[in-house]
């Protein structure tokens, strides 16, 4: 920075978006991204010229009060900088070189000479700690690499953005007003600079990304994290999330003055020239925009998903495998499997919500109905089952998310068989979906078709061939557990009893065992877990075929496995369709083979 640029920097109010920092707040900035700096390292480059701050202020002494006045970079007062701006600011490098302890009243220990900083010269920071027994002498295209950061700076906010919203350290008109008026190339003339050297240091800073950030698509991920998350993070890390804020400035700065979209952080590659030449809409092939063209292209409406912040989140999350949306959204009919199923899968070496499964206690049958369809229908007819409470729970998040719904239930209220007699999906919708050009004859033909599924796929569904206990546990865990849950002293025989009546087609459960059980269902399914995985683990043949769960466990866990989450539209597009197909064709396609495929 010579003087010409400070004081256009001063009559700009440039510092506004982005305040200098004193020596000490820049030498914690720096250590919070990673770069260890001290007073004494800075005051050595700058003795051999290297590395000077972008100007000192001489600060102003009251008499009254006994302290060195040290300004402060508000809206207010940029007047007084101009009446100070001869006699209390310079240039360091126009200075011969003065011991950093002579910026201190010693009398008072006040200092007395502030020196200020750009937060964009850790940039410069970095290159010269890494090549310190490398350069002798100054480099002026470092100097105006920083120059062209300060200059532009000014769009600051759009840098600290998540893509939705910035934040102003300003007010709203000011800001918009002074964005206006800003004249790029005025302002690189100052500088003595062009516009390619401006898409030039874009260029360099995106290049710095992956070495801090990693791939492209945790650079975008980055992008979308709100600011105010980023600032908790130090390190490296830091610093490579301060290089994409500057980044994202320029970018913004660059757009507007071209009128134009140019190309992203991660796509520039180093060459600044086609930020300058190439429309990236236009691009085609194997580049990297090239490929976003093609696959994050909705096909059937035209919008580039790409540029949709929360879709571009979502594809990005499922690239990088963090699948932050459910893939299965489990329904079952009570307490006792919400709480219990999960405990099944961690016995089976398994995190239930580690699968993408959300486990929603439906409360009963009966919330699957109008009430008013219920009440009206009669006793002695089978329902016309209307699944108005989850019709569209189920064909929002099917549709936007891909999360398949699944059914668990009891033989008792005849659950599948009453969710199979509604509606549960909107068969016109689906079709809607689907994209016929590139289907074979043989599917197109049956889309046509008016005889089409249009409820529960019932893959996607299970019954217990009695209820939940008697199908998971033994009649010994089972006997086990209620006494010592209710301080009862039933037999095994008792128990025995209930089984035999399940195989004769009576409906009975454990309550009918005692009158104390019904109060006590979910403690005694605890404790007869706990007995059947030491029946488990001591069996010499170890087996758990006979317990249906874990039947329902490994088809759960197929489904999970194989239902990709999307990571791009055209991906989106292709699994749309093939839900659509299974749902119309009433087929699990979540299902492996015999064959393990």
């Amino acid at each position: 920075m010579d003087s010409k640029f400070l004081r256009y920097y001063f009559e700009k109010r440039l510092y506004l978006e982005n305040p200098p920092l004193k020596m000490n707040d820049f030498i914690k900035f720096c250590n919070n991204r990673g770069i260890n700096i001290k007073k004494s390292k800075l005051e050595e480059f700058e003795k051999r010229g290297l590395f000077y701050p972008i100007f000192r202020f001489k600060a102003v002494y009251n008499e009254v009060s006994n302290v060195y006045m040290a300004p402060s970079f508000d809206d207010y007062v940029n007047e007084d900088f101009m009446k100070l701006y001869d006699d209390y600011i310079h240039i360091p490098k126009d200075k011969d070189f003065l011991e950093f302890d002579n910026f201190y009243d010693k009398d008072i220990g006040i200092c007395k000479i502030y020196s200020y900083y750009s937060s964009f010269q850790i940039y410069s920071l970095v290159f010269l700690l890494n090549n310190d027994k490398l350069i002798k002498d100054p480099i002026p295209a470092m100097d105006k690499f920083i120059d062209i950061l300060i200059a532009t700076q000014i769009y600051a906010p759009y840098g600290r953005s998540n893509m939705r919203n910035y934040s102003l350290k300003t007010n709203y008109e000011d800001f918009h007003k002074r964005l206006d008026e800003f004249d790029l190339e005025d302002t690189l003339k100052i500088i003595d600079a062009d516009e390619d050297e401006l898409y030039s240091v874009y260029a360099k800073i995106c290049n710095e990304l992956d070495k801090y950030l990693g791939s492209d698509y945790a650079i975008q991920l980055w992008k979308s994290v709100d600011w105010k998350k980023k600032d908790k993070c130090i390190g490296y890390t830091r610093l490579g999330i301060e290089y994409l804020q500057w980044a994202m400035m320029l970018k913004r700065c660059i757009e507007d003055y071209l009128g134009r979209e140019i190309f992203d952080v991660d796509e520039v590659q180093g060459d600044w020239e086609k930020v300058k030449n190439v429309i990236p809409s236009d691009e085609k092939g194997a580049t990297l925009r090239g490929y976003r063209n093609e696959v994050f292209t909705n096909k059937n409406t035209g919008e580039y998903e790409f540029n949709l912040k929360r879709r571009k989140s979502y594809y990005l999350a499922n690239s990088l495998t963090l699948d932050y949306h459910p893939k299965i959204l489990l329904f079952v009919e009570g307490k006792t499997e919400e709480i219990m199923i999960p405990k099944f899968f961690e016995f089976y070496g398994f995190n239930h919500k580690n699968l993408g499964i959300e486990i929603i206690d439906i409360g009963g049958i009966l919330n699957f109905y109008s009430s008013k369809t219920f009440v009206n229908a009669p006793n002695n007819k089978p329902f016309k089952a209307v699944v108005n409470n989850f019709f569209n729970l189920i064909n929002f998040n099917l549709k936007l998310w891909q999360a398949i719904p699944c059914f668990i239930g009891d033989r008792e209220n005849d659950i599948i068989n009453k969710l199979i007699s509604g509606k549960m999906f909107d068969t016109k919708d689906l079709l809607n979906q689907i994209d016929l050009s590139d289907m074979d004859d043989s599917d197109r033909d049956f889309v046509a078709n008016d005889d089409l599924n249009d409820n529960l796929v019932t893959g996607w569904s299970w019954i217990w061939d009695n209820d939940f206990e008697i199908d998971n546990f033994k009649p010994t865990e089972i006997q086990r557990a209620i006494n010592d849950v209710c301080g009862t002293n039933i037999s095994l025989e008792d128990v025995e009893n209930i089984y035999d009546s399940c195989k004769n087609n009576e409906k009975k459960g454990i309550k009918d065992i005692d009158p104390k059980v019904k109060n006590h269902k979910i403690e005694i399914n605890k404790k007869a877990f706990e007995y059947m995985k030491e029946d488990i683990e001591k069996s010499l043949n170890i087996s758990i075929n006979d317990r249906k769960i874990f039947s329902i466990l490994d088809e759960l866990i197929d489904m999970s496995i194989l239902n990709h989450s999307p990571v791009n539209t055209s991906h989106a597009l292709r699994n749309q369709k093939e839900l659509s197909l299974c749902i119309l064709k009433d087929y699990n396609i979540f299902k492996r083979d015999e064959d393990g495929i």
